[in-house]
């Protein structure tokens, strides 16, 4: 934070103040404005006074909902890759005692992308100018960043889904559907929500939700879910959009589809960690249920030195 206010005495800059400071810079848009050491982007946004605040505005019941799809879902998982193993077998000390493995791509589920996943496919680089090379041969922006600070703030969700259902706007989530950002406003209006500097944005799209009654009624559209090229519902990458998301500095984004964003995807390089294939349904239940849309948020995602993702290991608490 240090380092950006040092940069942006103002304040923490909009897109179009960052496009100004790179000035002639062939991809002016880049938003790493957290120096050239930094390995998390905006989770730096979860300082301990933001942390603090959140526990106290957000636990009030002390109610718990977890945000982790089962690991062996989905059975197909997007974009070819190969779906969960799991194997137990006795230890050998003797038949009272058991061990298990887990054989799995690791981004096939509830996941973590992060800042090693998926580069500029243009500039060649990754966050903070991280080359594919630096991928391959250390550990810098590795998921152990990440992990060292934990994910811990204010949560919100915006249940679209539920929205587009109320509002006669229905959409299959296994489609390539855009969420527009004035829906995204308007669904933030009806239920009730402000955000703030550093909030844990979640969307749910429905995608969840359309497996589970695709697994009953049509089963073939899990296999087209789970090919390399998947229709997939998500955030519409837009100028507005982008410079949205950007000027709301959400500290990180995560939602219930296998992308975020509406796939394909354009390059955005704002340095946001994002979430993937959450398990949002009880979530949205317990928020109706409620009425509140917000939450304490809390994920550890792996120590793996040079990881590129992590399981989500979220919950949230009210």
């Amino acid at each position: 934070m240090d380092i950006a206010m040092q940069k942006f005495p103002n304040g923490i800059p909009t897109l179009e103040e960052v496009k100004k400071f790179n000035g002639a810079d062939p991809y002016p848009e880049t938003a790493w404005i957290w120096g050239k050491d930094d390995e998390i982007g905006r989770i730096n946004l979860l300082t301990p006074a933001r942390i603090l605040s959140a526990q106290k505005s957000e636990i009030r019941d002390g109610d718990t909902v977890s945000l982790n799809w089962p690991m062996n879902l989905p059975t197909k998982p997007a974009f070819g890759r190969a779906p969960c193993q799991h194997r137990v077998a006795n230890h050998p000390d003797g038949p009272m005692v058991f061990d298990d493995w887990l054989d799995m791509n690791i981004q096939s589920g509830s996941q973590w992308d992060g800042f090693r996943h998926y580069g500029h496919q243009t500039q060649g680089r990754f966050y903070n100018d991280l080359t594919p090379e630096e991928v391959l041969s250390g550990t810098r922006c590795g998921i152990q960043a990440v992990s060292n600070h934990g994910i811990v703030g204010r949560g919100v969700l915006l249940d679209y889904y539920s929205w587009c259902q109320q509002t006669g706007k229905p959409y299959d989530p296994f489609t390539s559907h855009a969420i527009q950002l004035e829906d995204l406003l308007a669904v933030a209006k009806a239920q009730n929500v402000k955000f703030q500097v550093g909030d844990i944005l979640l969307i749910r799209s429905g995608y969840t939700a359309a497996y589970y009654e695709y697994e009953k009624s049509d089963p073939k559209k899990l296999d087209e879910a789970g090919s390399l090229h998947p229709t997939l519902a998500g955030v519409a990458q837009t100028e507005e959009m982008k410079s949205w998301l950007h000027d709301s500095y959400f500290a990180a984004v995560a939602g219930d589809a296998p992308a975020w964003e509406c796939w394909p995807p354009k390059q955005w390089a704002l340095g946001v960690l994002i979430g993937e294939m959450f398990d949002l349904e009880a979530l949205a239940k317990q928020c109706k249920e409620k009425q509140r849309w917000s939450f304490f948020f809390m994920s550890t995602p792996l120590n793996m030195p040079g990881g590129i993702a992590s399981f989500a290991n979220a919950i949230a608490i009210y």
